[in-house]
């Protein structure tokens, strides 16, 4: 059981300001377009917001999940998971101390975090992570899918 620190103390403020960043890029571009008034472009970027923050956070999690969890394979999933939750509740915070409206978006936002963050993590454990322990071979002894640990090992012993 070993949770990587550094790299979730990397990934976490990353995944949590690059759907931030996307949507700080998309706004000069939305209100250069010129449609309609000020007002309704305005309105337009806060629609935009809506759907870019909790999407964006999805799969800045499940990237970020993917690239903590890299080489965890007994922890994989749980070190995505603490990535999901840590930018989460970096996320709740930054609402609470904003003093914005809680809702029920803000409820999915935090769900889809935590989701993608788990999605991340599972996906080194996934059909890669059991190609990549395939390919090591029976000698392999990391406490994968191919270790035997104990008495009742089926590889023949060595003389």
């Amino acid at each position: 059981m070993s949770l990587k620190v550094r790299r979730l103390a990397i990934a976490a403020p990353v995944a949590e300001l690059i759907p931030v960043a996307v949507l700080t890029a998309l706004l000069p571009v939305l209100l250069a377009s010129g449609r309609g008034t000020l007002v309704y472009q305005i309105m337009e970027a806060q629609r935009l917001a809506l759907w870019a923050g909790p999407l964006g956070g999805f799969v800045a999690c499940a990237l970020g999940g993917w690239w903590v969890s890299r080489g965890a394979f007994a922890d994989a999933e749980r070190n995505g998971f603490t990535l999901g939750v840590a930018v989460a509740g970096f996320d709740l915070a930054l609402l609470a101390v904003s003093g914005a409206p809680f809702g029920a978006l803000m409820v999915l936002s935090a769900t889809g975090r935590i989701a993608g963050g788990y999605a991340g993590g599972w996906w080194p454990d996934g059909e890669i992570g059991q190609r990549r322990r395939r390919r090591c071979g029976p000698a392999d002894r990391s406490g994968g899918l191919l270790s035997f640990p104990g008495p009742f090992d089926p590889r023949p012993s060595r003389p």
